[in-house]
């Protein structure tokens, strides 16, 4: 740990875990050994029925795909 109370986590480890930069955690005690739980985001679910797009929605969807 650093002075200022950063602890490095070897790239092995964050790889296999698939820790990115800026990731977040949650730290715990349990028998007086501090235990680093990655916080997942929860997905969120987003919904829209077609109806709701209108006409516009993919008018430039090939320019926007393919570069025409």
């Amino acid at each position: 740990m650093d002075k200022r109370g950063r602890v490095l986590i070897p790239v092995g480890e964050r790889e296999r875990l698939g820790l990115k930069a800026g990731a977040e955690f949650e730290l715990m005690e349990e028998k007086g050994v501090l235990l680093l739980k990655p916080i997942i985001p929860t997905p969120v679910k987003v919904r829209s029925k077609k109806e709701d797009w209108g006409k516009e929605a993919f008018l430039n969807a090939g320019e926007a795909t393919f570069g025409e």
